[in-house]
């Protein structure tokens, strides 16, 4: 209102004094109290007058917009006695048009005067005025219209200004907690290298006090902004977060808001409520969930909390979370001083804008916490699934390295390849709990990258290890607990319904060595055929593998493979499968065991980029289940027939070998496909020739769960034919005797464990014909030299040695060893027992871990997804003299395992149980050429333990300037990209993760040059 004169009214004034040849003219408002004058012309310089001795005061109460004429002010009663026309400026006639608002409102008037009564003013000079009354409107809207155009400008550039500066506060405390987070080793040091006592007090850890001060900063620039902005006399924002204000409080509770305030010569102050204050609070949001504009009267709640003095008008905009519960308020105000303007609406959208900006630094914040301790969860995990893992399976790895029977080793193979699937599981689980949002850790797609495979080992590996599995639960759950002295006899005849489970792979001219997600691969079979299992009582479940023919779209290296598996289970319902077949945590009989999981991660699997395939689910309910998967492999480079898929060479081709089926005649429906599928390997694969068995038998029997030509061979001392038993009773003693009595007369009997594959199949059928070629050349015994090194070449195939030869090209053969006593030659299908080839997978490393931050590396393995050690280092000289090595570990067991593997290489060395006394025993006894050093343990980390032996190595240099830096290969389980961050620029040289192959071990110390 009081503000000073403005050119364009003056203009419109005078223009107006022209056309009516008055003595003034005056544009004015009107408020409770005065009159403003914007432009007068040919009055004075007069500011303002008072309302009730005005003439405009009358003239805005005109309806609409007509102008009121007063032709002599001394005849008119109203304004007789007025100052201003007994006074100066001695105003006789008054002719004044309301200025009117679009929206109807009075505010002021465009006054014509002058000292001399008229004694008419005509309806055109009355229209006249009214339109200059319009134009002096039009200027004041845009006037106004600038004004707010301005505010809103600077409320923009205040928004994107407080933006800006929460990603900066951002910004801050990350660079902070990395600052911090590499400065951990040092400061383990400078502590004396011990724990912190848990009552200690004297200092807060950073990333625990980062959050809140973080906040209390956004807080705090977010007052300070809308003060700034609004151009208001007071802004405080008000923390209520720790507050539950959607419930009641009682006597004995506290409950306390933080105050920031806009000014900065306030500090930050923090109130505790009473329960009334509580209480108005609770009804506050309740009653305003919007925010409140506040004239004249401030509600009671905030009286206590806006201690200024006649507050007069103000905004209070509570900000809320995503559950809908407040956590902050926004509170602006002016006093009762006339210089401040009024406040309006767009400032309250404007309050609400700052409110989502703070809520969205406050969801920022609260993601990166949880991204933080998911991190941290994934690498404590990753720790300790892995550190039993490694023991399992090193154990089992140097047990293959002893003398072992058929039984022991079909035990060993069992463990090592359930072992296996557990870590590749593992492994999988933690790629896909990978920030996906992180393009430093590349994201799920860039950790989960396609590997050389050979899918009908994987699908053999899967089918076998999930059989297993389910076998065991449902021994477990059949368990009636009478105990075996009621059981009946086994013997006897079982009313136990019978599901056959059949793998039948495609023939495929370049073999099934091909490029993709392995991990991913492997879930998905798993999850299926788990599912198929659990849902099948009678029947069959069938799983295949085929090649699709090629499409237009392919490209030359790629082909698309079929994965299928039919069930004759129960079926799916119809609305089940459409609606939420792959819904997670969704079971069509909530009663029935599981998590409902199982088919939302197969889908999710394949549907990612890295598998790129589709999953197509058909069922009815009653008869079965069909789930195909598709998905594109990668043609490598090597594409050739495996040995498997190829013809035996017959001695004469025109008289291939006969085969009889034996124990194939039920008119079960499992069984007759089982029939079916050994027939096209035998046949279509290999080019023998089935012979019916109402014939005599063939030169080779095939026993389906039938003993008896054996038992019956055995006792007529016939071992003129080969027999090889499918069977489901693994380790049945029974089973086991049989075979091994037959052997025992020198005939040749072996076991292949259902569900099995063609590669077992084709291993056991090439020792036979071996067997054969033996007879007819009038060899003693079929157990001869010859026969016992085509076992062990064979068997070597998949034991675990860590000075054998690499695997043949029959990845799948059966571990048949040459007999080495009077028990059952057994031949398992878990043929996923070179762990040492595996354990690239174990190990499953990003490329993407090394970054520009990091020191270059290399991969070591044998798939190039290995181990990494720095590319900058070199090879330990020998000179002749035996290599030392320190292992610092703090887990007993590996730390034994390791010792026992040294040993045996024949390497000194010297192991700690703990950082501190790795760095003890270095000091003492170093250097070392090489320390097995694990990452998590007491006391000090590898972290610190590395810093350590590298700053005493740099005194020792000192003086020995020839000498060679020890090697640090950092033995752990943590798999995050941090952790190895850390480790390298700690100043570790390689780094494993467990569980961890000793074969990965030579070669990694044969890269060293220590072997």
């Amino acid at each position: 209102m009081n503000t000073g004169p403005d050119l364009n009214f003056d203009r419109i004034a005078h223009l107006a004094k022209l056309v009516f040849n008055t003595k003034g003219v005056l544009i004015s408002v009107v408020d409770g109290e005065e009159e403003w004058y914007k432009s007068e012309w040919g009055i004075g310089k007069t500011v303002s007058c008072a309302r009730e001795t005005s003439f405009s005061g009358h003239a805005i109460l005109q309806r609409g917009d007509e102008p009121m004429i007063v032709l002599d002010s001394r005849l008119d009663w109203r304004f007789a006695k007025s100052p201003l026309v007994l006074g100066p400026p001695g105003i006789r006639f008054y002719a004044g048009a309301p200025l009117r608002t679009h929206d109807g409102f009075n505010i002021g008037c465009l006054a014509l005067i002058d000292d001399a009564p008229r004694e008419d003013f005509t309806p055109r000079q009355r229209h006249t005025l009214k339109e200059f009354a319009a134009i002096a409107m039009r200027e004041m809207e845009l006037w106004r219209d600038k004004i707010q155009l301005r505010i809103r400008g600077r409320i923009q550039n205040s928004m994107e200004q407080f933006s800006r500066e929460c990603l900066e506060i951002d910004s801050e405390v990350a660079g902070h907690a990395k600052s911090e987070h590499r400065k951990e080793g040092d400061q383990q040091q400078d502590a004396n290298h011990e724990l912190p006592h848990k009552d200690d007090k004297t200092g807060d850890p950073p990333d625990l006090m980062g959050p809140a001060s973080s906040m209390d900063t956004v807080y705090d620039r977010a007052a300070k902004l809308v003060q700034r902005t609004l151009d208001v006399e007071g802004v405080v924002v008000m923390d209520v977060s720790h507050c539950d204000v959607r419930e009641s409080m009682s006597a004995e509770s506290t409950v306390s808001i933080v105050l920031h305030h806009g000014d900065p010569d306030v500090p930050t102050s923090t109130r505790t409520l009473s329960v009334e204050e509580y209480g108005g609070l609770n009804e506050f949001f309740s009653r305003y969930p919007e925010g409140k504009i506040s004239e004249g009267i401030l509600p009671p709640t905030f009286r206590l909390f806006l201690q200024h003095a006649h507050i007069q008008y103000a905004l209070i905009v509570p900000i809320y979370n995503i559950d809908k519960r407040p956590f902050a308020l926004l509170c602006a105000w002016n006093a009762s001083d006339q210089t401040k303007r009024f406040l309006e609406g767009h400032e309250l959208s404007y309050l609400r804008a700052i409110g989502v900006i703070i809520l969205s630094a406050v969801l920022k914040r609260r993601m990166i916490l949880a991204d933080k301790a998911k991190s941290l969860f994934i690498s404590n995990i990753s720790h300790e699934l892995r550190t039993p893992l490694h023991g399992i399976l090193a154990a089992a790895e140097l047990l293959g390295d002893s003398p072992l029977n058929h039984s022991q080793l079909s035990f060993l193979q069992t463990v090592q390849a359930c072992g296996t699937s557990l870590v590749e599981t593992v492994n999988h689980v933690l790629d896909f709990t990978k920030l996906s949002g992180n393009s430093k850790a590349g994201g799920v797609e860039n950790v989960i990258v396609p590997t050389k495979v050979d899918l009908m080992q994987l699908i053999e590996e899967a089918v076998d290890g999930c059989w297993i599995g389910h076998r065991a639960r449902t021994a477990i759950m059949g368990d009636t607990g009478i105990g075996s002295v009621y059981s009946p006899p086994q013997e006897l005849p079982s009313t136990k319904e019978l599901v056959e489970t059949v793998v039948e792979i495609g023939w495929r001219k370049g073999g099934w060595s091909l490029k993709c997600e392995k991990g991913g691969i492997r879930r998905v079979l798993m999850n299926v055929f788990g599912n198929s299992l659990k849902f099948t009582t009678n029947g069959y479940v069938h799983v295949i593998l085929r090649e699709l023919p090629r499409s237009i779209d392919e490209g030359a290296n790629e082909t698309k493979v079929e994965l299928l598996v039919i069930d004759t289970g129960k079926g799916i319902s119809e609305n089940f499968r459409k609606n939420q077949l792959f819904h997670p945590f969704s079971q069509e009989n909530p009663l029935q065991t599981g998590t409902g999981l199982g088919l939302a991660i197969v889908n999710s699997i394949v549907k990612s980029e890295s598998v790129n395939g589709k999953v197509e689910v058909s069922s009815e309910e009653g008869f079965g289940t069909e789930i195909k998967v598709t998905f594109t492999g990668q043609i490598t480079d090597d594409d050739a027939p495996a040995p498997e898929m190829e013809p035996f060479k017959f001695d004469d081709p025109m008289h291939p070998v006969t085969i009889s089926l034996v124990g194939f005649d039920d008119d079960h429906r499992g069984i007759q496909l089982l029939r079916q599928v050994v027939q096209m390997y035998l046949v279509s694969w290999w080019g023998f020739e089935v012979r019916p068995a109402e014939q005599d038998y063939g030169e080779i029997v095939i026993l389906n769960e039938d003993v008896e030509p054996v038992k019956k061979a055995t006792a007529e001392r016939n071992t003129s034919r080969p027999f090889i038993i499918l069977s489901t009773l693994r380790g049945n003693p029974g089973v086991m005797a049989i075979a091994s009595e037959h052997e025992r007369i020198g005939g040749f009997c072996r076991v292949i464990y259902k569900p099995g594959g063609p590669s077992q199949l084709h291993a056991l059928l090439k020792l036979s014909l071996h067997t054969i070629k033996i007879g007819r050349s009038g060899g003693t015994t079929p157990h001869g030299e010859s026969v016992a090194a085509a076992e062990a070449a064979t068997a070597m195939a998949h034991v675990p040695r860590r000075n054998s030869e690499e695997r043949s090209n029959n990845p799948w053969a059966t571990t048949v060893r040459p007999m080495m006593s009077p028990r059952s030659s057994t031949a398992h299908p878990l043929s996923s027992l070179s762990w040492q080839t595996l354990s690239s997978t174990a190990e499953r490393e990003e490329s993407e871990a090394v970054d520009d931050e990091m020191v270059p590396t290399i991969n070591i393995g044998t798939d190039g997804h290995g181990m990494l050690l720095r590319s900058s280092v070199g090879t330990i000289s020998s000179d002749e003299r035996r290599f030392r090595v320190l292992v610092v570990e703090d887990n007993s067991i590996l730390r034994n395992l390791l010792v026992k593997w040294l040993t045996n290489r024949g390497y000194d060395y010297r192991d700690a149980v703990d950082g501190r006394n790795g760095v003890n025993i270095f000091e003492e006894d170093g250097p070392f050429d090489v320390v097995l050093l694990d990452m998590s343990m007491p006391i000090l980390d590898g972290i610190g333990a590395t810093a350590e032996i590298r700053r005493m190595e740099a005194r020792w240099l000192v003086d020995q300037p020839h000498g060679t830096p020890t090697r640090i290969l950092a033995l752990t389980g943590m798999s995050s990209l941090e952790d190895k961050r850390r480790a390298f620029e700690a100043g570790v040289d390689g780094y494993l993760i467990k569980p961890v192959a000793f074969k990965t071990l030579d070669e990694m110390f044969s890269k060293l040059g220590v072997s």
